[in-house]
């Protein structure tokens, strides 16, 4: 699937909306009978422009109520010490998200935790003695404004 048209744009923004839309209710939304919109959700999916579905989960309601973006600084570049902290990442259920970045710091994460105790442990305990780390800097995240998974679909 090289260009997407107005139909494919329109399934992919109510998709982000709500992914668990019946095929049906979706084909009504962007005006297209149920058995072209199914085509055009599985080549979507098969492109790889939807890459899965999920449940978003208020982090509040299970008891997760801390939040910070941690800036991260490597000992050295390193292959194997780049793929020790790259394992880290992907292991840590504490991590949401994490991006190489230009600057001052290799890498910023966004952290999550039931409380700041559980923050310094994971950031002590976990993150730092993972022995590849020089150095972090933390941001507590004291009020969400706006967090989305919606993409500017146009």
């Amino acid at each position: 699937m090289n260009e997407l048209d107005s139909f494919d744009l329109s399934i992919l923004k109510v998709l982000q909306e709500d992914s668990s839309i019946h095929m049906q209710a979706l084909a009504e939304r962007v005006n297209l009978s149920k058995t072209p919109c199914w085509r055009r959700v599985k080549k979507l999916e098969e492109s790889g422009y939807i890459r899965k579905y999920v449940a978003l989960l208020d982090h509040r309601k299970l008891g997760l109520s801390v939040m910070a973006y941690v800036q991260v600084s490597m000992k050295d570049h390193d292959l194997n010490t780049l793929q020790v902290f790259l394992d880290f990442v992907e292991q840590s259920p504490y991590i949401l998200d994490c991006h190489a970045t230009a600057g001052n710091f290799d890498y910023v994460m966004k952290v999550i935790a039931a409380d700041t105790e559980e923050l310094e442990n994971f950031l002590m305990r976990e993150l730092l003695s993972s022995g590849v780390i020089q150095s972090t800097n933390t941001n507590l995240i004291l009020r969400q404004k706006k967090s989305t998974t919606e993409l500017p679909v146009k």
